[in-house]
């Protein structure tokens, strides 16, 4: 008898401890550490994880239940609570996942101000293709991670509805980084940025320091119109886990006390339930309020914007800015997925 209730006992200790492992991966306490980092991002897997895991439980829940002897004590009691859990579990990070948003819609209303966020992999991405997806999308600001000032230029040219000036910074080079033999920069070090010239004009000021890949900061010159970021910061991978949890904090900052009429676009490296982006302060995510935050960015390996993490973000000053309408656009040599939200201004006072 006291070594059946030792087994069952250790039974129900082991079920717990897998629940509650379940139950922590939903709000994870130290998303900012290695492995963890990895896991939260891909809330998508999860889903599919947890959901099959708590399946297969429930299946054994009921298997035993049918095979147990006549008498036997409550037979698939603890396999059948821990099914419950997993199942719970898997439902929440779904339900995460669609209040964020599933919807994409291209249609921009009238007066709307268009970004387009991509991330060209190295300028991987023809700057043809990124000129139609800009010129369909009617783009008033485009944001390009790992992309040149060469590449900017030369996809200004091809924008033949307006004209576009480009803006480009360059980040100090990383550990893995590899610059090219014939004294260029590695692209992954630069972030262009084209803007509409009818947006008025801008100058390019120094960001703050620590911010990951290059930066750029725009502000209009006459004092009215958006000011806009373009920022790339480093990825959570093996030699730069510390580089990201500081350059992720140091771009999400600048939206706790963001300057008036901000749009703060790129590849952040981090999702919405990374610390650093848990609590947008003075900033939303453009994305959720189209409804496509919800849509996976990255990467585009998985075939479907249903699986996979959303990296890329445009963040904007509510204050200013609302977000109507959105969508995540699949182009070739990148992989990551272009973001597009449109934005109407909001009244003044409002």
């Amino acid at each position: 008898m006291t070594r059946l209730l030792s087994r069952r006992a250790l039974g129900w200790a082991v079920a717990a401890l897998i629940a509650l492992v379940a139950l922590m991966s939903i709000w994870p306490p130290a998303t900012m550490q290695p492995f963890m980092a990895q896991l939260i991002a891909l809330r998508s897997f999860q889903v599919v994880g947890w959901a099959l895991l708590g399946l297969a439980v429930l299946g054994i829940a009921l298997l035993r239940r049918r095979l147990a002897r006549p008498g036997a004590h409550r037979p698939g009691l603890r396999t059948g609570s821990l099914a419950a859990v997993l199942l719970i579990v898997a439902l929440v990070h779904g339900g995460i996942i669609v209040s964020r948003g599933l919807s994409p819609r291209s249609e921009a209303p009238q007066d709307s101000l268009t970004v387009l966020n991509l991330n060209t992999e190295r300028e991987d991405v023809p700057a043809r293709d990124v000129a139609t997806a800009a010129t369909t999308a009617s783009a008033d600001i485009i944001v390009l991670t790992e992309t040149s000032e060469d590449y900017g230029q030369a996809l200004a040219g091809m924008l033949t509805t307006e004209d576009f000036t480009v803006y480009t910074a360059v980040g100090a080079p990383g550990w893995q980084d590899t610059e090219p033999e014939d004294g260029g920069i590695d692209p992954v070090r630069a972030t262009t940025v084209l803007v509409a010239s009818h947006l008025g004009q801008f100058r390019q000021v120094e960001g703050p320091q620590g911010a990951g890949r290059g930066l750029v900061r725009l502000e209009p010159v006459d004092g009215t119109g958006p000011v806009i970021i373009g920022a790339h910061t480093y990825p959570p991978v093996p030699g730069y886990m510390s580089l990201w949890r500081s350059s992720t904090a140091v771009v999400a900052s600048l939206c706790q006390a963001p300057a008036p009429g901000l749009i703060l676009v790129g590849d952040l490296n981090a999702t919405r339930d990374h610390a650093p982006l848990r609590d947008l302060h003075e900033c939303v995510s453009a994305g959720e309020q189209a409804g496509i935050g919800g849509l996976a960015t990255w990467p585009t390996a998985t075939g479907t914007t249903l699986m996979g993490a959303t990296i890329d973000h445009v963040l904007i000053d509510p204050g200013a800015w609302q977000a109507r309408s959105g969508e995540v656009l699949d182009l070739p040599g990148s992989d990551h997925r272009a973001v597009v939200v449109h934005l109407t201004e909001r009244p003044q006072g409002h």
